[in-house]
């Protein structure tokens, strides 16, 4: 029996999961020997304690962040979805309190008698102790999951990258995101594109598509794509098949007339590249 095959997005969360649990671990060991080993430096009579203390609580957080990606299936971090998604995060949040003060309690209490020769003691029925753990942990919880999140946001952002990559070569077409949209434009459609703050103006014949990406992306896309485009400045790109006529306006730079009647600057940085219009 075939084993079901994986949507590509959710490979991606899962392989960003990992990332970001290996990346906890790693936090979590170097916070453990900051937080002992800062103790014992205040109180150098401390010695073990601060390390059993400090390895419980830690170890009973380790043991709770596989749910994390659990509940962010179930409540992505997500504007559209937040009446969904704040309720369970607010449970979710609740129980990983609970379950991780009587985590280190119950390490505590097994591990204290047998290295140090006393119990440990916590106080669960007092109220102002759960309200002391209970602030750093929900501070904690948001942190993590804030952490996943980005993680596979930015796992995400890879695929999305590399099929645009994939479209541009062998299909010489530009899959762009604009108004929460995927458009599909051919290379050679493209007469001009500008930078505009974390976007970039795409403009085709009598159209301009507003775009979420970098203008060297777009370059990249276009050289991929096959397209007869060229940097001409830090903030434009032109299609040299449009590009009329170059007109030199002093220390190397020049203003470029396209056959749209729309003229883009060029600067010396890139004079070589547009230097054949002339």
């Amino acid at each position: 029996m075939n084993a079901p095959t994986r949507h590509p997005e959710t490979e991606a969360d899962r392989q960003a999961d990992r990332w970001a649990m290996i990346g906890f671990v790693i936090f979590m060991l170097a916070s453990l020997v900051i937080q002992a080993t800062s103790i014992q430096l205040e109180d150098r009579q401390a010695r073990l304690e601060p390390w059993l203390r400090e390895g419980a609580s830690h170890l009973a957080l380790l043991c709770l962040v596989p749910f994390f990606p659990l509940i962010l299936d179930i409540a992505p971090l997500s504007l559209r979805r937040w009446r969904w998604s704040v309720p369970v995060h607010i449970v979710a949040c609740l129980g990983f309190i609970v379950l991780h003060v009587l985590g280190f309690v119950l390490l505590r209490k097994l591990t204290y008698p047998v290295f140090l020769g006393h119990t440990y003691h916590f106080g669960l029925s007092d109220p102002l102790n759960w309200i002391y753990e209970g602030r750093k942990d929900a501070y904690g919880y948001g942190i993590t999951m804030l952490t996943f999140a980005l993680a596979r946001m930015a796992m995400q952002n890879r695929l999305e990258s590399r099929a645009m990559d994939e479209v541009a070569t062998r299909e010489r077409r530009l899959m762009l995101k604009s108004g929460g949209r995927t458009i599909m434009l051919n290379a050679g459609d493209v007469i001009h594109a500008k930078a505009a703050g974390n976007y970039v103006e795409v403009s085709t014949a009598g159209k301009t598509h507003l775009v979420r990406m970098t203008l060297t992306e777009l370059e990249r896309l276009l050289e991929e794509a096959g397209g007869h485009h060229v940097r001409v400045h830090r903030s434009h790109i032109v299609n040299l098949d449009h590009a009329m006529v170059i007109t030199p306006t002093g220390e190397g730079d020049a203003m470029i007339e396209l056959d749209t009647g729309e003229t883009v600057p060029g600067s010396r940085r890139y004079r070589e590249r547009y230097a054949q219009i002339a």
